[in-house]
């Protein structure tokens, strides 16, 4: 989205948005996308694609323009948005193996570990467990995507593997970190590149229901540095208890192991229409604590099927803004994504259990029906 072009819209539906910030490379066949919040995996949900958010160094990001330059604590990172799980593994095996912690002081010095691709410490990826989190506790997700979800439950049990399920922790307040870090120098930032572009604001970018003066109204302050520390060490606090959380699995997987993969939601929804793309909790929690994660394709929305569900109860307001904006016949054909989440540095296994999350969705030929 620019002043010259104008407003990008996704090619499934030209009243929705493509997500951002990467969207219009979701059109693309491979592509290189950075990433702090969503800017992956959003495009990739929205476009019916297969996307990576890495861990932190572990694809070399220098050189690369970042509007966050500056900001290391929720560092963005780079990955690969495309058709394929199978374009995923090429970049990221073929990237590691050049060595680029030889030419980026920030990259990983970790080479390609074929073993931890071929699962060999996971029992060879013949049983694995899988956690599926169902919902955030903050904005429950639409019908398409618990349909998805239990397309995946249904696929994974019979390739044999064992499927329980995934307790959120604290990701209300995860989200907030985030944006309390990453948005702690916006006000100054902004305002000191639109004035080298001499460009106005792309008022395309407001959000339904705000004003052109509301949405032109920048942050008054950015943030001072003791309370940017104190939301580093919240962060480092999230990190410490959701490790805890993980391993503590380790008595309800039947493996020996910790849970080996989450799966979860992408996004509330198959899509959203302009002006109303405003959530990404599903995303930016895990960037937090940068665990990689990686968009699986499962189907696309079915009006017949994905019928709205009758809800009394909601966990907040915004739960209930996203539960009435749903209506089956707008998002029909949408594609729906879903998510599968490693710990850091996992990037190998990541692929692999992707890679085995999709052959059993795309082999298991479920008839599900919610």
């Amino acid at each position: 989205m620019n002043n010259l072009f104008g407003r990008t819209s996704s090619p499934f539906n030209r009243s929705f948005t493509p997500s951002g910030s990467s969207g219009g490379e979701g059109s693309l066949v491979f592509e290189v996308v950075p990433s702090e919040g969503k800017s992956i995996r959003g495009p990739a949900a929205y476009a019916g694609l297969y996307g990576l958010r890495s861990s932190y160094g572990r694809l070399p990001f220098a050189g690369i323009d970042d509007a966050a330059d500056g900001q290391n604590s929720i560092k963005t990172v780079a990955g690969p948005l495309t058709t394929s799980i199978e374009g995923v593994k090429i970049l990221v095996k073929s990237v590691i193996q050049q060595q680029p912690w030889l030419k980026d002081p920030l990259a990983a010095r970790k080479p390609w570990n074929e073993e931890e691709y071929k699962l060999i410490d996971r029992n060879r990826g013949e049983r694995l467990c899988f956690a599926i989190m169902w919902n955030d506790e903050i904005t429950f997700p639409h019908p398409p995507i618990t349909r998805a979800l239990e397309m995946a439950k249904s696929a994974l049990v019979k390739a044999g593997h064992r499927v329980i399920d995934w307790k959120p922790l604290k990701h209300i307040e995860l989200s907030r970190c985030w944006d309390d870090i990453v948005y702690s120098g916006l006000a100054d930032e902004a305002k000191i590149d639109i004035e080298l572009s001499g460009e106005p604001l792309i008022e395309h970018m407001a959000l339904e229901g705000q004003t052109p003066e509301s949405y032109r109204k920048l942050p008054a302050e950015s943030k001072s540095a003791y309370e940017v520390w104190q939301a580093q060490k919240r962060q480092r606090t999230l990190r410490e208890e959701y490790l805890q959380h993980w391993n503590e699995t380790v008595s309800s997987t039947g493996t020996g192991r910790a849970v080996d993969g989450i799966i979860a939601p992408v996004s509330h929804s198959a899509g959203m229409p302009h002006g109303k793309n405003y959530l990404y909790d599903y995303t930016d929690v895990w960037n937090v604590l940068d665990y990689p994660a990686l968009t699986i394709p499962v189907g696309k929305v079915d009006s017949r099927v994905d019928k709205k569900v009758p809800r009394d109860t909601f966990f907040n307001s915004r739960d209930k803004k996203v539960y009435e904006a749903y209506d089956p016949d707008v998002w029909n054909d949408a594609p729906i994504v879903i998510q599968l989440v490693g710990r850091t540095l996992e990037e190998e296994a990541v692929v692999a259990m992707s890679e085995i999350v999709d052959a059993a969705l795309k082999s298991a030929a479920v008839d599900f029906k919610l």
